[in-house]
């Protein structure tokens, strides 16, 4: 029998050890911490030796612990008609390293990427596989050719927040004479080595260990090690270029993307014309033209024409009144020049809080486009693809970050507004008023700008249902409650967005014994409190200043009084202010005024005690209540 056991446990031994390859055994303790997948083994070989060549290798190893680790699987690759997608296969292994699957490309689907686009020819071949056990190991091979060497994939070692990386190698070959360009970035504090040839960059990271997702923070990809790349010499589609510096680049695009596609008709000239004919400033006729725009045009996703750069003609924008952004752009550039208006077509990272541009490093950067107008030093910008945005506001979309105009003179660095704390000022003010039953009805007028009427002008296009539920949600806390007479008024001109509503409440002041409880700020509320977050690793990211002015006139019936009013409080600190003041302007009159103003910015991680106490003080605050005492 002892014979047998050792038998047993020396067959058992030999079927674990050799599948340790790919056993979870082989993963080290700290890579598990704070992951729910970990990058075990990748290597990425690309070959940009012929200018008009992209060969992409990739094999990755990837270890997922949970159902939130799926998502780092990454059993895809995105094509097109340029783009080849070869060799696609997958094996999955159990946690001590057994073959449980196995599939081929005949097993993955095959869908457009671009849904919701009336046309694309870019495509996504997936494995939809489904896990029946944690954790598992799935190892991905895939091959993909394409003619357009203009954009040569980033290698960014970790693949997102909770996933970890023991290994990835990223090697790419190159012509010596069409040397290749590099950009690191945030690489110093990870374990990550290059090595350069003439004609080969190999960078290795190892050991690299999950970052936690904190609340407050950055982007991920703000953050986390990247590596992108450019050469001198490329082909986009069949296009050749040879371009040093941005300014080369945006003659480049004027000569290969523009040129062509800006033709209008006779009668889109005249129209354009006639629109401008009372006007005698150049603000006032671009003003004219971008609400034609608005009126005439809408936003559908079409990606076709070298590579998906090439806008479709401004032509056939006017016959077919649609297109994407290039295009809409495009079109709108256009009907500026023929009134005799300049207008730059601009490039950029889109979506709150995007990224640059990066000025000091040229190549294919951005995924979408706007259009700016030259007033002397000054650009007005216009969001072509919006029917609703205002002239010359752009919002969080496209506002604060580096773009690339082109210009007559090339391609040019330029920085859209800022939008201040100041400008995004939302100024409220409400009469309130409470009988002798302690129904409270209310007055509510608010004026929202800046990037505070980005957040709400949307609300004015809603059924009275929708804007009603809207409200609903904004003042959870105020019990059984009706919302009467909305009136939204969205001032483009002003860039103004005003809210004028009554509400009355049954059951908003809470009964002790005869008397009532009244919270005092009925209509703005902080709720938000960052979570707690022990040794915090993260900057502390503000991504908007905005300031609240709110003031009340609340009016008691005859039969209540108060008792006595809260003490006047200000708080003040780097990250911002706040004062509330409650003043009797008679026995049946109180004025209730609050202030606060959050600032824009970043700070260290120790900080964030500090701002999460500053919040919670605002919150504690905004619950003030005061005692309605009833007359005996």
């Amino acid at each position: 029998m002892r014979r047998l056991v050792t038998l047993l446990l020396i067959i058992s031994f030999f079927q674990i050890y050799s599948q340790t390859e790919y056993s979870i055994l082989t993963i080290p303790a700290e890579l598990s911490k704070n992951a729910n997948s970990v990058l075990v083994d990748e290597l990425i070989e690309v070959d940009v030796t012929e200018t008009n060549k992209f060969i992409y290798n990739s094999h990755r190893v990837v270890t997922v612990f949970n159902k939130k680790g799926d998502k780092h699987a990454g059993s895809y690759a995105y094509y097109d008609n340029d783009r080849k997608v070869k060799n696609q296969e997958v094996y999955v292994y159990d946690a001590l390293g057994n073959e449980i699957e196995h599939f081929k490309k005949r097993d993955f689907k095959d869908v457009s990427a671009t849904e919701g686009s009336l046309y694309s020819d870019d495509r996504l071949s997936y494995l939809d596989y489904i896990p029946t056990v944690y954790p598992y190991t799935l190892v991905y091979d895939y091959s993909l050719t394409s003619s357009t060497t203009a954009f040569i994939y980033d290698w960014a070692p970790l693949d997102g927040y909770a996933s970890s990386t023991k290994k990835s190698v990223y090697k790419i070959k190159f012509d010596p004479t069409n040397k290749l360009k590099h950009n690191p970035q945030r690489l110093d504090n990870f374990d990550i080595s290059i090595v350069e040839t003439p004609n080969e960059l190999v960078f290795t990271a190892s050991n690299l260990k999950a970052i936690r997702y904190e609340s407050m923070s950055k982007k991920f990809v703000k953050i986390s090690p990247k590596v992108s790349f450019a050469l001198r010499e490329f082909y986009l589609n069949g296009v050749y270029a040879d371009v040093e510096n941005w300014e080369e680049f945006g003659f480049w695009v004027q000569n290969n993307l523009l040129n062509s596609v800006g033709k209008l008709p006779e009668s889109a000239v005249k129209k354009a014309k006639n629109l401008i004919v009372n006007e005698t400033t150049n603000e006032a006729k671009a003003r004219v033209i971008y609400q034609f725009l608005q009126d005439k045009v809408r936003y559908i996703s079409i990606q076709i024409g070298i590579g998906g750069w090439k806008p479709m003609l401004a032509s056939d924008v006017d016959r077919l009144s649609y297109g994407d952004c290039k295009a809409l752009t495009n079109y709108t550039k256009a009907m500026l020049d023929a009134v005799g208006i300049p207008s730059y077509y601009t490039i950029l990272y889109s979506g709150a809080n995007g990224e640059d541009v990066t000025s000091d490093f040229m190549k294919f950067q951005g995924d979408h486009v706007i259009l700016g107008v030259p007033d002397g030093d000054k650009i007005t910008w216009l969001e072509c693809t919006s029917q609703d945005l205002p002239y010359g506001f752009l919002g969080d979309f496209t506002d604060d970050r580096d773009v690339l105009i082109i210009t007559p003179e090339g391609g040019k660095i330029v920085h859209t507004p800022i939008y201040k704390l100041e400008d995004n000022l939302q100024d409220t003010k409400a009469t309130i008023k409470i009988d002798e039953n302690g129904i409270v009805t209310a007055s509510f007028h608010s004026e929202s700008k800046g990037l505070q009427y980005n957040n709400k002008y949307y609300i004015s296009k809603k059924n009275n249902k929708d804007q009603t539920e809207h409200y609903a949600n904004k003042w959870t806390y105020i019990n059984g409650y009706n919302v009467e007479n909305i009136q939204l008024t969205n001032d483009k001109k002003k860039v103004i967005f005003t809210e004028k509503l009554d509400v009355i409440s049954s059951s908003y002041c809470s009964n002790i014994g005869k008397d009532l409880l009244f919270n005092v700020n009925v209509f703005n509320r902080l709720n938000f409190i960052p979570p707690r977050i022990k040794e915090r690793k993260q900057e502390v990211f503000i991504s908007e200043g905005f300031k609240d002015l709110d003031h009340y006139t609340i009016t008691l019936s005859s039969n209540f009084m108060v008792e006595d009013l809260p003490e006047n409080k200000i708080i003040e600190n780097k990250f911002g202010y706040y004062k509330a003041s409650f003043v009797a302007v008679n026995d049946k009159e109180i004025e209730y005024q609050r202030e606060f103003r959050l600032k824009k910015g970043t700070y260290p991680p120790e900080d964030y005690t500090s701002f999460r106490n500053f919040m919670k003080q605002v919150s504690k605050l905004d619950k003030t209540k005061i005692l309605l005492v009833k007359n005996k």
